[in-house]
Formats: C-alpha cells, sequence, structure tokens
C-alpha cells in the first residue's frame, strides 16, 4: 500500500496549500524545487526547458557549445507556464509531502535570512528591528535541509558586530560557532530601549562563545559534569549612556585625561555619587520582572565592558563585580542591585583600568560598560549558599615547580565554595594549585606542609545575614556533613597523616578535615575534561587561554574564558656562582622563571617589620598610595619593589594592598614570604594580579629568606641611604618603613643585576 504522502495527487495538493499561503514566494519556491531535481539528478533544468519547448512545437536551439551565441533564449510567458508545469509534474511523481515542505520552509529561511542581513548590516538600526528580524527567523521550523553556511555567515557577522564586539578577531572566531538561533536567545535577554542599540560586551560573549564551542565538541553523551552556562542577563552598552545622561553626570567622562593621582583620590567620590544614581524607567521594570521571575536566588553582577576580554586586553579585575544576596522583599532586592550595577558603572572611572587603557593606547576608545547579571552557581546549604567548588583553568603553566611539569599541560587553580579565592588574594588562604599533567604532584611535600597550605576559609553567600561572607570550613559544616561532592573535596587528617574518605559520606569530625580535592583528582575523570576543555578552546581561539568555572555537584559551568596573558620567553641565563656574598642582594631557589634584568638604579624596599608595626587599616593602605607615588615619580623600568608577603592582598595584615596603578611601571615585584605565625604566603600565580604583572612585562618572584643557605642582604637594604624624603618631601613620615635606596650611591657607583634560570631554580640579584 503506497504511503499518502507519497501519492502524487496528494503531493500536488500540498503544493497548492503553499502556494496559496505565500502568493508572494510562489516563484521562489518553484526555483528551489527546479533546482532540487536538477541537484537529485531526477531532471535537468536545461531537459525541463527543452522539454517545454518541444511543447510549444519550437526547434531546438543548435548554438551549444559555441562561445559566441547564446546558447538558448530567454523564457517567453507561455514557456515559463510550460516550465512550472512540468516541473509540477516531476515533483509529483518524485517527492514526498515531507521533501515540499522542506524545500518551502528551506526558501521562507532563504528569504528570511536574506531579509534579516539586510536589516543586520544597517548602522543605525534599532535594537526592537533587529530583534524582531531575528526572533522571526528562529520561529521557522530547522526543517531537515539547513541553510549552507556560506548564506549566513554574513548574516552572524553583523549580528556578533550590533549584539556582542566589534573586534574583528573575535568576530573570526564567533561567526563559525554562534548560531542565528544563538542569538534570538541573547536578544530575548537584553535589557535597554527599543530605540537603542548596545552589545552584551566582552565577558558575556566570551562565556557564550566558549560554551558553544566546547558543546559542539563533546562526544560523550554522558560526560562527568555535563556542560552549562548560569541563567544570565545582558544590561546592553549603551544603557550606561542613558545613566549616565539622566543623572547628568557627563562630566566624569574626563576622568580619563586626569592625572592618575587625581583619578584615585576622586574615585571613592565618583563611586558614591553613582551608587545613588537614577536609572530610566523602563530598565527598572525589566530589572523588576526580572527578579519577579527568578525569586531571592543570590545574584552576581558583573563587569562586561566593550573593552573587556578581546583578544590582546583582558582587563583582569580592573572592573568591578558585585555579589547580591537577593534577599528580601522585591523593592529591597531591587534597590541593591540597581546599587551594583551602579558600582559597575562606577568601576569605568577607577585608577586601574583607566592606566590599563594608557598602556594599552586604548585611552581614547569610548568606553561602553555593559552589565552580566548571573544566576550564583551554587546551592542551599543551611542559611549559606555557594557552588561544590570554583576556580580558573589556564591552557598553559607559567608556576612549574618540578621539571615533570610542562607549559603546555595547564595549570588549574580551584577552591571549595565561590571562586573569588582562586583569582583574588584574600586572607590567609591557599588554593589548591593543579599542573594538569601531573594532577598528584604538589608544591608541598610534607603533610605539615600540605595542612599549612589549604584552604581553611570558604567564600560564601550568608543568606540570613544578606550578604558575602568568608567563614572557616567548620562553620560551613555545622549546616550537615552532606555538602555535595565533600568527600571528593576533602581528606581525613588522623595519625599524622592525610586519607582519602572511604565512602561518598564524610562522618569525621570538621577539625580533621583538610580540602585537598585529591579524591576529585585521582579518581574521577575531573582533569582530563577540563584538561580537553582548554585545549578545544586553545585550538579554536589560535592562543593560550584562560577559563573561570564553578560547579554544583552536577554540572561544570563556564563563567568566563579569554586569552591568556603570555609571559615572553628568553634565551638560557646563566646564574654566575663565584659572586662574593658581599655584593649578593639576595638569592632564590624556588619557583624561578628564566629571565636576565640589568641596570637596576632603585630598590623600593618595604621593611617588614615597619609594616607590621603599623597600627591601623587607614596607614597600610596610605603606604600603598606612598608606593603609588613613587611608581609614578621614577623612570619607568628602573626600579624593582621588594615587600613582606602578598603585594596586592585585599587583607592589609598579609601585605601591601597596591593596586596596578601602583606598580605598573616598576621592572621586578619580589614578594618576601618570611615565616610569621607559622606559615609563608601563597605567592601569587594565576590571580589576577599576576595576569596584571604578565600583561605590563613585569618580572616575578618569591624570596623565603628563612630557608637554610638563602641570602638575603637586610644590611643594605636597611641601612643604605633612604632617598624617599628627597623625591617625595610630604610622604616623608614613611621613611622608617618605605626605604628608597639609590643602587649606585649604596654600591659604589655599580647597579643591579637579576640573573634567574629556570631550569635550575636559582636566581641571584648582585651588584654590577
Amino acid at each position: 500500500m503506497t504511503d499518502e504522502s507519497e501519492n502524487p495527487s496528494a503531493v500536488a495538493r500540498r503544493l497548492d496549500e503553499h502556494r496559496q499561503a505565500l502568493p508572494q514566494l510562489a516563484e521562489r519556491i518553484h526555483r528551489e524545487l527546479l533546482m532540487e531535481l536538477h541537484r537529485r539528478g531526477i531532471a535537468t533544468i536545461d531537459n525541463i526547458h527543452d522539454a517545454a519547448r518541444r511543447q510549444l512545437g519550437e526547434q531546438l536551439s543548435e548554438a551549444a557549445g559555441d562561445p559566441n551565441q547564446a546558447e538558448r533564449d530567454r523564457w517567453d510567458e507561455r514557456e515559463r507556464e510550460l516550465v512550472e508545469q512540468i516541473t509540477r509534474e516531476y515533483v509529483c511523481q518524485h517527492f514526498t509531502i515531507a521533501d515540499v515542505d522542506d524545500l518551502v520552509n528551506l526558501t521562507l529561511k532563504r528569504e528570511e535570512i536574506y531579509n534579516l542581513e539586510i536589516v543586520a548590516n544597517q548602522t543605525n538600526v534599532s535594537f526592537r528591528e533587529l530583534a524582531d528580524n531575528v526572533q522571526r527567523f528562529c520561529k521557522l521550523p530547522l526543517g531537515e535541509t539547513r541553510l549552507a553556511p556560506a548564506e549566513v555567515v554574513g548574516t552572524r557577522v553583523a549580528l556578533t558586530r550590533h549584539l556582542i564586539s566589534d573586534q574583528l578577531e573575535f568576530i573570526g572566531i564567533a561567526k563559525n560557532h554562534l548560531t542565528i538561533r544563538d542569538f534570538d536567545d541573547i536578544t530575548r535577554r537584553m535589557l535597554g530601549s527599543d530605540t537603542g542599540m548596545g552589545r552584551i560586551g566582552g565577558k558575556a560573549g566570551g562565556m557564550i562563545l566558549a560554551q558553544r564551542i566546547l558543546a559542539a565538541a563533546e562526544k560523550d553523551k554522558t560526560p562527568y559534569l555535563p556542560l552549562a552556562v548560569p541563567e544570565s542577563y545582558y544590561l546592553r552598552s549603551d544603557v550606561v549612556e542613558d545613566f549616565l545622561r539622566l543623572n547628568r553626570l557627563d562630566e566624569y567622562q574626563t576622568q580619563k585625561y586626569k592625572d592618575i593621582e587625581d583619578v584615585a583620590r576622586e574615585y571613592p567620590l565618583i563611586r558614591g555619587i553613582f551608587r545613588n544614581g537614577e536609572f530610566p524607567l523602563k530598565i527598572i521594570q525589566e530589572l523588576r520582572r526580572i527578579l519577579d521571575r527568578i525569586g531571592t536566588h543570590p545574584l552576581i553582577v558583573r563587569s562586561s565592558s566593550l573593552l573587556e576580554d578581546r583578544l590582546g586586553t583582558c582587563f583582569c579585575g580592573k572592573y568591578a563585580s558585585v555579589f547580591v544576596a537577593n534577599q528580601g522583599p522585591l523593592e529591597q532586592r531591587l534597590r541593591a542591585l540597581l546599587g551594583a550595577i551602579a558600582e559597575v558603572y562606577a568601576s569605568i572611572m577607577g585608577p586601574d583600568p583607566i592606566l590599563y587603557r594608557r598602556e594599552h593606547n586604548l585611552i581614547d576608545y569610548v568606553e561602553e560598560m555593559a552589565v552580566l547579571i548571573q544566576k550564583v552557581v551554587g546551592f542551599h546549604f543551611g542559611d549559606f549558599f555557594l557552588p561544590a567548588c570554583a576556580g580558573v583553568a589556564f591552557s598553559r603553566n607559567e608556576y612549574r615547580w618540578s621539571p615533570r611539569i610542562k607549559r603546555e599541560d595547564g595549570l588549574l587553580r580551584i577552591v571549595m565554595g565561590l571562586g573569588t579565592r582562586a583569582v583574588d588574594r584574600l586572607g590567609s588562604d591557599y588554593p589548591r594549585m593543579v599542573a594538569l599533567g601531573e594532577p598528584t604532584l604538589r608544591p608541598e611535600s610534607s603533610v605539615k606542609d600540605i595542612l599549612r597550605c589549604a584552604q581553611h576559609t570558604m567564600d560564601v553567600i550568608d543568606l540570613k545575614k544578606n550578604r558575602l561572607r568568608s567563614i572557616p570550613l567548620r562553620e560551613l559544616l555545622q549546616s550537615g556533613n552532606d555538602f555535595p561532592m565533600l568527600d571528593k573535596i576533602v581528606s581525613v587528617h588522623r595519625d599524622g597523616e592525610l586519607f582519602l574518605p572511604t565512602g561518598s559520606l564524610v562522618s569525621d569530625e570538621p577539625a580533621n578535615l583538610c580540602v585537598t580535592f585529591a579524591k576529585l583528582l585521582r579518581e574521577t575523570p575531573f582533569v582530563q575534561r577540563v584538561r580537553g576543555m582548554l585545549r578545544r578552546l586553545e585550538d579554536v581561539y589560535g592562543v593560550p587561554v584562560d577559563m573561570e568555572f564553578a560547579c554544583d555537584g552536577e554540572r561544570f559551568y563556564v563563567l568566563q574564558c579569554r586569552t591568556q596573558s603570555q609571559l615572553h620567553d628568553e634565551g638560557p641565563v646563566t646564574v654566575p656562582e663565584d659572586i662574593p656574598d658581599k655584593d649578593v642582594i639576595f638569592d632564590a631557589r624556588r619557583f624561578v622563571r628564566t629571565g636576565l634584568i640589568e641596570g637596576i638604579e632603585h630598590i623600593v624596599y618595604v621593611d617588614p617589620e615597619g609594616y607590621d608595626a603599623l597600627p591601623t587599616r587607614e596607614q597600610r593602605i596610605e603606604l600603598a598610595r606612598v608606593v603609588g607615588r613613587i611608581n609614578h615619580k621614577l623612570p619607568a623600568k628602573s626600579f624593582i619593589l621588594i615587600g613582606p608577603g602578598r603585594w596586592g592582598s585585599n587583607d592589609v595584615l598579609l601585605g601591601v594592598p597596591v593596586h596596578y596603578a601602583d606598580i605598573n611601571r616598576c621592572r621586578m615585584l619580589i614578594e618576601v614570604a618570611r615565616q610569621k605565625d607559622g606559615f609563608a604566603p601563597e605567592v601569587s600565580y594565576g590571580t589576577h594580579f599576576f595576569q596584571d604583572l604578565v600583561e605590563a612585562g613585569i618580572h616575578y618572584l618569591p624570596l623565603y629568606p628563612d630557608e637554610p643557605g638563602t641570602r638575603f642582604n637586610d644590611a643594605f637594604l636597611g641601612s643604605s641611604a633612604n632617598h624617599l624624603a628627597a623625591i617625595l618631601p610630604a610622604d616623608a613620615d614613611f621613611a622608617n618603613v618605605v626605604r628608597l635606596v639609590r643602587v649606585s650611591d649604596a654600591g659604589g657607583g655599580r647597579k643591579l643585576t637579576i640573573a634567574m634560570d629556570g631550569e635550575t631554580d636559582t636566581a641571584v640579584a648582585f651588584l654590577k
């Protein structure tokens, strides 16, 4: 029995239905059917043309093959009708209803893509017109036959340029991976005026693109921790202009041209003014609608500048990201959300991004700040909300503590709880550093060192107190021992050794647990999965990348993807061995990267004891500003910075709280990690702060003066003449803490050379 869908009369009826429903496309539908007959080899266009002429009694052309004559005349009206009739007969005999429907759908898609590309290429198109055209195209059924890539790539390019980024390098990648249906989802989540036009920015675009690249490459139908992105909404880049105009804040657009000290001094005031600014009514209504829909799920408000996360300029940590606990009545939650958005806007005027823009010749670019509003990845656990783990992964490893570690294998910084502790320098804690090629190889060698260099405090959102908090592991686990993935995150300390939990339920006392991620790294495909993602992304981008992520125990969420800042490889360096001790300023035997620095004229030394003696937080913050003023006073790259603990830490007890603008002109930054209260501070590798050093071409080295056999010339640094008051008279009160040593004066006309050999893990600084 013949299927009704293959019955010629049924096919004919379906053709008539389409012609009646789409009279404006009748000719294009006929053309598509004719071409498909030709493609399938059922009847060529010439066959059908000749058949029509025979029926009209015309003689066939004899010009075939003669390059000086047209092979065929143009159709007249009678011949055109016969061609359509013969085409119809072939179609009814050889096509099914499904074939016809698919070809009509393909014709519709070609018509819509043509119209969409015209609209998308208009420079002054409004968001509503463009979004409506995208959404109309995406309402068409997918169909069996897809449009060829060449037919849609121009539209993808235009949509990417209008809605995400105008950077050609980004567009060149995105056009091969983002589909028009991806833009449908993006437009439905964009917030802004219907008449305006803005983009979602680099951070949002990088996240979406990375997820699409990785999802397309997923071969395992049931992978370990399936890939996902958080539920997100995009406040378009043009909304910040509406905000500035509404509050008459346009005058602050000139901040980028001011002296950097004036920028730093005025920034706190600007931040307060912005935080209390008014928003357009439409934006308030849309944000209220979003909050009503998602309820009290915690949010993070993230910068997504048009300059951010571009290929070559990542702006790591330069702009604000603000967690919003999102608890309480709707209007209270709305006020908190608006305040967070305003704070992100204000961060455009901060000293760090302005200085970064100057250094990368971007200062004259009109900065447009889009905002990414995301549901925080995680789950409720007692009064807290947090993910099981989070972190940042690098496709190239610049932190090799063993010859077994290869640079191309990549590096992972992973923490329990929110990922702030993986990318920022917070508290007296350590993330778990994982060389992805040797995941069980730790920098620490003994159980004592592992316990000391573990994460002891988690960043969480406290739902009861309605804010971000840092809490110890024992406080977190008071809510129970059913924390997701806990057995894969902690090890049990017992009888002087560390053991993996034997089952999925960890019943040991919190005081006996140590965050090691040992089971996750040893007994699951987690490392292979992350490593594979990084390789895929690096292959597509053509350069090394880093990726921020979070995991709720069920899914692996991509939060951000950008190009990784790279250290320039230097040739072999031989470290001299016959230098007299009196000429050695310091040496090092840990975490050394090859490099040779010569001709250093000044050393800026923050005395550890003097820093510890400062009684207030305010004085330590002011000391960081003194370092910043020295940074801008001395000739660029003529000096090195040496200081205690963690430069750039948000905890002033652990190190000088400098910002990028305070250290960007130095040649080298050195962290003196003296034993203090039983631990030595964690080094900077992998943090946003370290990425700043890499991009600015600043060498980095940690020193461990308390280790046996290590030389550290306290007398030279602490007793040489201090020239601070000579260049900054107003800061002379800090001369007992900040020492500015003029090397040639203290060293008998010589300057400082620092030779570093990463192969032997040795370095020495000496007078030459």
